[in-house]
């Protein structure tokens, strides 16, 4: 029995509340996610989809990217964002609206607070393999400087 590729796709589960969102200019950094009506508080909004790849080869590849697309799932698996879907346009805040949860091999997002319209969908990206190498671009009272 041939084992399964560690490329293994990873998609939709299944989710009642589905948001109206867009993807446009952002202040931030390039483009970014927003919201087409008002979110709630503490609700799920989707989740993240990309490419199940092996951690060291994520991790060597953002240390060179000015961009992150990748999230660690677990010590040996990283979820490559790059190829997903529109919440690969979640940019980095100091001061983040959502939060991403990991369960096993899935990264949903869930807003943090009430959002209004037209706000840009923020989470924290937390430690990264750039050392505090990357600026941090967020306008927040709080924000770190560098990623």
């Amino acid at each position: 029995m041939k084992k399964p590729s560690i490329a293994s796709r990873v998609g939709p589960s299944n989710s009642r509340f589905i948001p109206r969102l867009t993807v446009r200019a952002s202040r931030i950094n390039g483009r970014g996610l927003f919201p087409l009506t008002n979110l709630p508080a503490r609700r799920k909004i989707g989740e993240l989809h990309g490419e199940l790849v092996k951690l060291p080869q994520a991790r060597k590849a953002i240390e060179s990217a000015a961009k992150i697309y990748f999230i660690e799932l677990s010590r040996r698996l990283a979820l490559d964002c790059s190829q997903g879907n529109h919440f690969k346009y979640l940019n980095h805040s100091c001061c983040p609206n959502c939060y991403l949860r990991v369960l096993q091999r899935r990264v949903e997002v869930y807003t943090l607070q009430r959002i209004s319209s037209g706000t840009e969908l923020t989470v924290d990206y937390g430690e990264t393999p750039h050392r505090g190498g990357m600026k941090c671009r967020c306008g927040a009272d709080n924000c770190k400087g560098l990623l």
